[in-house]
């Protein structure tokens, strides 16, 4: 065989290793950021606990039992032009408070907070449940885990401040991704946000990746990796996402509410938010809860925390 043929042989074959490469990375990326990648499948060992169905069964009811409440559709776009929808649930009576919901990983606003509307409705609080991009009804096909959702939330917030005035108060609630998207904007959201519920928020997504890495039994030391694809992809850093950050410079109250048993974000990471917040702050830790379940573990004193935080830092009704 000539040279000129084996260079020609190596080169095709050089171009061919390349390729796969590409298609491998690129299938990564999409199983982690693009909103339309099938879910995560775990062992047996890391299933949600046996409540997770009973749950998932209660929020379906709850679901159905939103469609007889008011309610209306809002429509923006944001600064780089995804269309982005959200539901707002009017309290039964002329009320300037406000509670914005922020859902988490692949999930949607009504899904993630339909049991807390009837609850912050019955406080006379209007119900602002968002969408977040690339997840339910808003646009975009890449999720970043807080980035641009951050921005996206401070836009949302502005847009209350533009429809119903200069003299609305606020709540923040998220809860797993959307409690990391409220604590990246503890520290410079406007006076009229007057406290935040976070509820099994992470303490960075780089922790976070590497925690889920060794879930699946994968070495922590692909996150480089995985924050490269993400580079390459949209140009920013996932290691700027460090709500831990956030929440020690915050400018409001904090509650933080974390099951003990989290399997998908570790409980310690809740210890440490809590401890880096210097604002006044609150803790409501469910035994054996596992993630996002804690609400349904122990409502009566999920409700009662938000109470004394709405009696305490929000004005009295008329």
């Amino acid at each position: 065989m000539k040279n000129s043929t084996k260079k020609w042989l190596a080169l095709g074959a050089g171009l061919s290793a390349l390729a796969a490469v590409l298609a491998f990375n690129e299938k990564i990326y999409r199983f982690i950021f693009s909103r339309h990648a099938k879910p995560l499948k775990f062992s047996d060992d890391q299933l949600p606990n046996e409540q997770f169905s009973q749950i998932e069964e209660k929020k379906k009811t709850m679901r159905q039992a939103l469609k007889s409440f008011e309610s209306e559709s809002f429509e923006r776009t944001s600064d780089d032009g995804k269309h982005l929808c959200a539901t707002l649930f009017p309290a039964s009576q002329m009320s300037k408070k406000f509670v914005i919901c922020v859902h988490g990983y692949r999930t949607d606003g009504i899904h993630e907070f339909c049991a807390f509307v009837p609850y912050y409705l019955s406080r006379h609080i209007n119900v602002l449940l968002i969408d977040q991009r690339s997840h339910g009804e808003s646009e975009g096909q890449t999720i970043t885990f807080g980035l641009h959702e951050a921005h996206d939330l401070l836009e949302w917030i502005h847009w209350l401040q533009e429809h119903f005035g200069q003299d609305i108060e606020i709540i923040l609630h998220g809860i797993s991704m959307g409690a990391a998207t409220v604590m990246e904007v503890s520290s410079i959201v406007p006076d009229q946000v007057k406290f935040i519920v976070e509820d099994c928020g992470y303490t960075s997504a780089r922790d976070e990746f590497r925690h889920t890495l060794s879930m699946v039994h994968l070495p922590e030391q692909l996150y480089p990796w995985i924050s490269s694809l993400f580079f390459v992809h949209n140009l920013d850093f996932l290691e700027h996402i460090v709500p831990v950050e956030e929440v020690a410079h915050s400018r409001v109250p904090i509650l933080f509410v974390h099951g003990t048993r989290d399997t998908l974000v570790p409980f310690e990471m809740a210890i440490q938010l809590y401890d880096a917040c210097r604002q006044p702050k609150d803790k409501l830790f469910v035994y054996e809860a596992d993630h996002a379940q804690s609400y349904y573990r122990q409502t009566g004193e999920y409700q009662a925390k938000i109470d004394h935080l709405i009696d305490q830092y929000m004005k009295k009704d008329d």
